[in-house]
This record gives C-alpha cells, structure tokens and sequence, in this order.
C-alpha cells in the first residue's frame, strides 16, 4: 500500500491495500455469523435520514468512497484515489472500475455524483453549502468544485457512503428507506425493525474472494437475560451491546471480550436553544454537573471497565486539557447554584434515554442523585427511531442522555457535534459565540499543534459553559466466541470489514 502524500494542502492519496488476517490465520469456511444486538436502527438504505446507529446496522451492505486505516487516516475505498487541490478549490475522485451495486447496476461518475447532490440538497453532507459544483469529467472521475477549502473537507466529504441511483430512481425514497441497495460485501434478505436483519453474501462483490462468510444476521434483544442465554447455548456468536454486569459475568466463564480505542464518551446534553427553560440557565447546567458522583456511578455500573469523565474527551486526545479541574460531585454545591438561579425549592426535568447501551441503568443512577439536589427527574426511555428523531430532528426537552465516539481526531468530533456547519445538529443545543468563533478559527488551521490546541480550546468552552455534562466513558467492546475473527471496533466504530470476516469449524 502506497503511503498517503500531503503536499501543502494537496492530498493525493494511492491505491489501498487490503489487510486480511493475522499470520498464520486462514479463512476456513462460511457459515453465517448471528449477532445480537440490543435494538436496532430506523432506516437503513435512505442515507439522509440515517444517524449512527443505523449507519452502524448497514455496514454488511454499505461502503464509502474513504475509509478509515487501523491508524485512524483516511485513505481510498471506492475510490482509486482522492485529490484535494486548495488552490483550484476542487476535490477529484477517481473510482475503481468494475464496482456493482447488489441490483447490478454500476457504481460509476453518475451515480457517485448523484449520491453527493442528494446529501448535499438534503443538508447531510457536512459543509455541503460549500460545494458550488458537482462535475462529471468522464465514466469514473468526478469534480467537487469548493466555494472555499479547511482541514476538516476530507473528512465530511470523503466518509460518504454509496447507494444506487437505479434502485432510487425506480423504487423511490421510502423503498430505500428499508431497502439499502449499496456495494457492500452483503446484500439485505430481511429486516424487521425492533425484531432482526438478515444479509447474505453478494456474488457481485468487488474484492474478488470475498466475502468469506455466506451471511450474517443480527437479532434485536434488549433483555440482557435472554441475550446471555443465546450466549451460552452458543445460539449466538456475537454479543454487541451486553451491559458491563454481563460481560464481567461472561468473561469469568471464559468468553473473549473485545475492547478497542478509541472510546464511547456519554454525556447529558442539556435544552440551551430555549431560553424559557431552566437548562438555559449556566447556574442549573453546573447545578446538575455538581449534583452528579461520576467516579461511584462508573464503577457501580462500570465493572471496571468505565473511567469517570471531565471533558468531552479523556486524556490522551486532543479535546482533552490537563488544566481544566471539571466539576467534582458537590451536592451541597449543586443545592447552593440552584438556589441561586431561583430554584430553592427545586424543580423538575425530563431526561430523554436512549434504550440500549447501559443507558436505562445510567438514567437511573443519574436521576437518583439529581433527586437528591431538589431536581425531579422524569426518565423518558426512547426506542431508536424516537430518540434519534428528537436529537436531531424535533429537538428534546430538558436533557438527554447522549453518547459520542472519537473520530480520527477530537477536533473533527467537535466539528460534526458542537462545530458552526455540525454534520448532524443537536436539534436543542445553542452555541455560544465564543464557541462559534473558535470552531470557525479551528478548520482554518493547516498545521497539526494548531488543530490539536484548537480542539483543547473549543472543548473548555463546552466545559466551562457546561453546554455538555461529561459522565464517563468505555472502550468500545462486545463478547465473542473464539471461532469467529472479526476487525469490529478496531477502527472505531465508523467502519467495520465484514468482508475479512470469517469463522473456523465449531
């Protein structure tokens, strides 16, 4: 594989190697692989309208134009290579020929086109504003022409998956909404929201050899019970979302936990758009942060393997400032900052919860201990489509229960979540001016120092503000069974090999 080349701001990147397996490791047969998951996504093949968990739920089927090496850099997929010029304002992609789409049609320069007009006609696509054009050059070359040019481009524009322009334009939007026609490995044979999905091996696959498994599936179980039982009749091969009591239970009986960097960060969100509600008020935004007991919260629900939180990031990654003393839990504190806001009788809040994810547990504990300070927490548990809805589409009460990864870097996380142009926007979430200010100074920067003291400040002004209340993060992890070998997680969780992934005889 060919190393990236950055030429000032030229980045022209080469062929992409493919990594298979360990030394010594070979595919030894198919067979499916069954998954269980604790709920599942709300669409699946309509990329508009897909936030992470169901980007995650159509990996098998759905690639990009980059992806994202073990060493967290971007570096060709569909594409042959990507060239970005900022001088010409233009980003060129150049596609692998012979790509199919699972109905047979051609991944070429229409259909990669048409893909970047949509998200960028839907306000997806991150900056999309600043894409001026979209220019067909020939069969596999297409032109983005930029209104302007920063850091965080190659990013929002290359992560961008495919889907078919055919089966759109014969099928329609809510067709693809549940019918993702993409270049994946697999291709979809069932879904059923909240119950399972099902995806077999696509023989028009373009790596040629692969995929090695002949499908995988994917069973949607919130009850922890039940999952660990599939677990241990070895009716399941992969558990993804087990809560940290399960997997320390399952490790001592010999199952192989996974756990990769970079980490899931769980947060409290808080309504700052609207000014009529208390969360409005940086006396009760501290109130809250105060009132919570970070360390005791993630070692009674961590089992050790959740780490208390004081920034949006920890450290060792650029949002993250050695200086910054968080907010220690104070109670009596917390009662004196809403006493001071004029809420000295207390009031009362809704938290929004996501279902999955430890996350009924953590709105418990966190409602336990705001209880106590005089604010009166009503849980609401949200199914996926709810809660991602209200996120980032009709907005949310008081506070939500919130999680985010790390991205290549924590600057290019500050941008898609608390950035001026976020790829998804917090639907209740206001941003200071000075927030603004520095996120718009931060994609300016070309060198790396520059971008890493650009991410530690915009992640102080969160913390200051308290705009964000950091609870505690994990690695990311799931339970395995030792004769399936999978990259999941390795690359973080914006990226997944199903195609390297394959199973021994068992």
């Amino acid at each position: 594989m060919k190393k990236l080349m950055f030429v000032a701001l030229i980045v022209v990147v080469s062929t992409f190697g493919l990594v298979v397996n360990s030394p010594g490791q070979q595919p030894q047969y198919g067979g499916i692989v069954k998954m269980i998951y604790s709920a599942g996504p709300a669409v699946i093949g309509y990329y508009p309208e897909m936030g992470p968990a169901d980007h995650a739920a159509a990996f098998p089927g759905m690639e990009c134009i980059m992806d994202m090496s073990e060493q967290r850099k971007l570096v060709p997929f569909l594409a042959e290579s990507v060239d970005f010029d900022d001088k010409k304002l233009t980003m060129t992609i150049h596609l692998r020929k012979g790509i199919k789409f699972h109905d047979g049609s051609d991944l070429n320069a229409q259909a990669c086109a048409w893909n970047y007009q949509l998200l960028k006609d839907t306000n997806k696509i991150q900056y999309g504003e600043q894409i001026k054009k979209i220019e067909i050059v020939d069969d596999y070359t297409v032109v983005l022409h930029l209104s302007s040019y920063h850091n965080q481009m190659p990013f929002a524009y290359g992560w961008i998956p495919m889907f078919s322009k055919v089966a759109y334009d014969a099928k329609g939007k809510e067709w693809c909404r549940a019918n993702p026609v993409g270049t994946g490995p697999f291709k979809l044979v069932d879904w059923k929201r909240e119950s399972h999905i099902k995806w077999e091996k696509f023989d028009g696959y373009w790596q040629k050899g692969r995929p090695y498994l002949d499908g995988i599936e994917a069973r949607y179980i919130p009850d922890q019970v039940a999952a660990r039982m599939l677990m241990e009749a070895k009716e399941a091969d992969m558990w993804i979302t087990p809560l940290p009591r399960e997997q320390s239970a399952l490790e001592k009986k010999g199952f192989i936990r996974k756990a990769y960097w970079p980490a899931l960060c769980f947060t409290i969100d808080l309504n700052t758009k609207d000014p009529a509600k208390p969360t409005a008020n940086l006396k009760v935004r501290e109130a809250i942060e105060y009132a919570i007991d970070k360390p005791s919260l993630a070692k009674a629900l961590g089992f050790g393997y959740w780490k208390p939180l004081k920034m949006m990031h920890p450290e060792g990654e650029w949002a993250y400032d050695p200086n910054w003393p968080g907010r220690p839990y104070n109670p009596e504190k917390a009662k004196k900052l809403l006493a001071e806001a004029g809420y000295a009788s207390g009031l009362k809040l809704k938290l929004l919860a996501f279902v999955g994810l430890a996350g009924k547990d953590v709105a418990e504990a966190v409602k336990g201990y705001l209880d106590e300070v005089g604010i009166n927490i009503e849980v609401d548990m949200a199914d996926p489509g709810r809660y991602w809805g209200s996120l980032f589409g009709k907005g949310w009460d008081d506070l939500v229960l919130c999680f985010h990864g790390i991205d290549h870097n924590s600057l290019a996380t500050t941008q898609v979540w608390y950035g001026h142009e976020p790829k998804s926007n917090l639907a209740s979430f206001k941003r200071t001016d000075k927030l603004l200010a520095l996120s718009r100074e931060a994609v300016t920067h070309k060198d790396e120092a520059k971008q890493k003291e650009a991410a530690r400040l915009i992640s102080l002004e969160l913390s200051e503000q308290a705009l964000m209340i950091p609870i505690y993060y994990a690695q990311t992890s799931y339970l395995i069974r030792p004769w399936v070998h999978t990259n999941y997680l390795e690359t973080g969780m914006v990226r997944w090999k199903t195609y390297d992934m394959w199973m021994e005889k068992h």
